[in-house]
């Protein structure tokens, strides 16, 4: 049996433009804000099914959930 192994070496950092990494920058930030929007959205549909199956929940936890 023999060993088939492959190296591979790379760089530890990579070259690309200031216009590339202001661009990547900007899509980090902005699918930041999504992923916040996003968590915001689940937890007002929570709190809404929570309220619809009249679970008893605490007033601050609702409001948390809703977002007020």
């Amino acid at each position: 049996m023999t060993n088939n192994t492959i190296t591979i070496t790379t760089k530890n950092k990579v070259s690309i433009p200031r216009a590339e990494y202001i661009r990547l920058k900007k899509l980090d930030e902005r699918f930041g804000d999504f992923w916040i929007y996003l968590e915001h959205l689940v937890d007002i549909r929570e709190a809404r099914e929570d309220v619809g199956q009249k679970k008893v929940i605490s007033q601050e936890k609702l409001f948390k959930q809703l977002g007020f």
